[in-house]
């Protein structure tokens, strides 16, 4: 028997790995992929080609289902993904890439649900956010980055939903009731606490700053004011609290009546502070007095 008889004898026979059947030579048959002009589901290696030829997949087959590592590809012949199976489910590793090659998704699935931390990632290979999953859910820490690498949102998932951590929760609850009792200081000391477990969170440094002002601490609180803006462009409140606490540092230091260099920076936050909505009477009065 010559070689090339003996290897169409061992596809025919055992439809080893290196066998690979097109996949339009297969079919489904009640679920199973089977060859055509046979009647048992098909065991071996096949591919996949785009109309030009090129190769557009691989993967494995047994008793017609999906074994093994699984390989798509882009056209320009870069892998577009690449996914473990075992009998026909998702199991272990699974990748996914942009067309330059670089990788997009990483995770891992247990029975076809996704299971453990996941990684994003923005083309530049910067991580663009990292999910935690327990049986195909998000449950447990997320964090999300923009794309120089800057933390950006930060929640904790139960059960597919975004919220914040019992800790965070809890801590939070007690600093906003020390500050109703005018602890100002021990109301600082666990917002701070709160910011460590969670620094995306713009009414937290709100909160914090409002603390600070109360404290005669007017350069903490713009600082606050600041971030929780920046955080949330549109925070009305912030913008009325930053354009009080700016004038604060004047009038607490006996200029009574700023100047009108010294509050244009104020006035422009009391301005913002309208035009989002803002129509209370201590923001309308500021700007009355001060913005003339």
């Amino acid at each position: 028997m010559n070689k090339i008889t003996l290897l169409f004898f061992l596809c025919l026979m055992t439809s080893v790995v290196f066998c690979q059947t097109n996949l339009t030579e297969l079919f489904r048959v009640e679920g199973l992929w089977t060859k055509k002009g046979e009647n048992n589901p098909y065991t071996g290696e096949f591919k996949e080609t785009y109309k030009d030829g090129s190769l557009k997949g691989t993967g494995a087959f047994v008793s017609g289902k999906l074994e093994g590592v699984r390989v798509q590809y882009f056209l320009n012949g870069k892998k577009r993904t690449e996914k473990e199976y075992i009998n026909a489910y998702k199991q272990g590793k699974s990748k996914e890439f942009y067309k330059d090659g670089t990788l997009k998704m990483e995770g891992s699935f247990v029975d076809n649900k996704e299971t453990g931390t996941w990684g994003l990632f923005y083309q530049n290979g910067n991580k663009k956010a990292i999910l935690t999953f327990a049986s195909g859910m998000q449950n447990g820490p997320y964090f999300e980055y923009n794309e120089q690498g800057v933390l950006v949102k930060q929640y904790y998932f139960k059960n597919g939903k975004p919220e914040y951590s019992d800790e965070f929760i809890k801590l939070s609850s007690m600093a906003l009731e020390l500050s109703r009792q005018f602890k100002y200081e021990e109301a600082i000391q666990l917002y701070n606490k709160v910011i460590e477990l969670n620094p995306t969170v713009a009414q937290v440094y709100f909160n914090r700053g409002a603390c600070r002002g109360n404290s005669f601490d007017f350069e903490g609180s713009i600082k606050d004011y600041d971030k929780a803006i920046e955080i949330d462009p549109q925070y009305m409140e912030a913008y009325g609290n930053r354009g009080n606490a700016k004038i604060n540092m004047y009038t607490t230091m006996g200029t009574l009546n700023p100047s009108a260099e010294q509050t244009v920076s104020s006035c422009e936050d009391f301005h913002k502070a309208k035009e989002l909505g803002d129509t209370s009477i201590g923001t309308v009065d500021m700007i009355y007095i001060h913005c003339r």
